[in-house]
This record gives C-alpha cells, sequence and structure tokens, in this order.
C-alpha cells in the first residue's frame, strides 16, 4: 500500500461526536508529537471528553479507558509516589499517559516504533491549552508552541502564533542558550515586539515552543522562567 493511500485513509477516519473546542488543541498535539497517531482527554470514569487522530474512534476510546484505569490501579498503590505520566510500548502500539487536574488524563497514541522524544514540550502546551479551555491551574513550566521563520542559518528572525490568519512578528535576538536541551536542540534567548524577553526552542523535527506566550502583555511582563537558561 503506498503512502499516498494511507494518508487518505488516515483522513477519512469519521468522528463519532460532536467537535468540541478541545477537540482542536487535540490535533495540534498530535501534529506535533513524532509518531503520534491519535489522542485523547478522558474523565476519571474513563469516559473520552473528546480526541483527535488518524484511528478508529473506538480504539481511541478503549485506549484512554484502558489507560485511565492503569494510571489509577498504579497510584493507588503505597510502594509508588504519585505518578504524573506513564510512558509504555506494547505489542501494537507505544502510549503516553499524562495526569491533569480533577482526575482527568491525556492520552497519546503512538505508532509501534515511535520513539519517545519530542513530546514532553508538545504535551505541556497542550496540558495548559486544555486548562486554559477547562478553567484548571496547573503547575510547572508551560510551553507554548510558535510558526517561525529562520533565516539562512537558521536562526529565528520572525514568529507568528498558530491562530488562523496570525502576521509574523519581529523578534531581536539576545543570545543562545548554553545548556538545558537535549541532543539536537537549539535555543535562544529573544525579545518580542511587545518587549518580553522568552526563551525559543527549535525540536529537531522543526517544532518551536517558547517558555511566554506571544500575547503575554507588555514590557512589564518579564519572562518567568530566563533565570534559569545561561545565554552567552
Amino acid at each position: 500500500m503506498s503512502a499516498a493511500v494511507r494518508t487518505r485513509r488516515r483522513e477519512t477516519v469519521a468522528r463519532d461526536q460532536h467537535e468540541s473546542a478541545f477537540a482542536s488543541i487535540l490535533a495540534g498535539l498530535v501534529k506535533r508529537v513524532p509518531g503520534a497517531r491519535a489522542a485523547a482527554l478522558v474523565d476519571r470514569q474513563g469516559e473520552t471528553v473528546d480526541y483527535s487522530g488518524h484511528i478508529d474512534p473506538f480504539g481511541v476510546r478503549l485506549a484512554a479507558a484502558h489507560w485511565r484505569i492503569v494510571i489509577d490501579e498504579v497510584n493507588s498503590q503505597d510502594t509508588f509516589r504519585p505518578v504524573r505520566w506513564l510512558a509504555l510500548r506494547a505489542g501494537r502500539a507505544s502510549y503516553l499517559v499524562h495526569e491533569l487536574p480533577d482526575e482527568y488524563a491525556l492520552i497519546v497514541v503512538l505508532a509501534r516504533a515511535a520513539g519517545f522524544f519530542g513530546w514532553r514540550r508538545a504535551v505541556s502546551a497542550c496540558a495548559h491549552a486544555l486548562g486554559h479551555e477547562a478553567g484548571w491551574s496547573l503547575s510547572g513550566t508551560p510551553w507554548f508552541p510558535l510558526q517561525v521563520t529562520a533565516d539562512e542559518r537558521r536562526r529565528p528572525c520572525s514568529l507568528r502564533s498558530e491562530a488562523p490568519g496570525a502576521r509574523p512578528r519581529p523578534i531581536v535576538i539576545l543570545g543562545t542558550v548554553a545548556g538545558g536541551l537535549a541532543r539536537r536542540e537549539r535555543g535562544w534567548r529573544v525579545r518580542f515586539d511587545t518587549g518580553v524577553e522568552a526563551t525559543l526552542v527549535r525540536e529537531p523535527g522543526g517544532v518551536w515552543y517558547s517558555d511566554e506566550p506571544l500575547e503575554s502583555g507588555g514590557p512589564d511582563a518579564k519572562a518567568r522562567h530566563g533565570t534559569r537558561e545561561k545565554t552567552r
């Protein structure tokens, strides 16, 4: 079977429920995680709130319900510390399970041979977007996906949000990030046109993230995490 045929089949998987605001957030996660085939938001009872992906909806719901039970059982064991996320490889697929507030969970279904890389910032971005939509308060460092235009040296020169119709906006590079990045990742300390300073990271797949939202306010909105990064 050709790749084109496989792609068409993935694109024609019909939904079995109305698409909520969560669906587009989950679709962005599937797009950004290497090897991801589907993602679902599941509640404490194992019911899928919404999903997005290229596999049969029943399979997504089944996986979401199953891994919701698994993480609950793990957390019920006194020998374990509270588990916030799991990464598992099975015979036919791999899975990421990430706990959310109010006993919700995020389930990502990956291809069997997919490696567990390039998901941490993507899951962070997805979790905080879901939290914004649901009214949750999440802890931890948020990351925000951006569309970035780079120059011939692959250095960022402008960026825009992922919102439809967003226009490119200039940035000023303040320095390169010297540490704290994974292999083949690159990072820069930059200043947005609002005056806000942020760290931009380019992951190996060409996906870009910022540790500050592009629309984070005026010059008084200082970067929350910049002191943790060394620049040169």
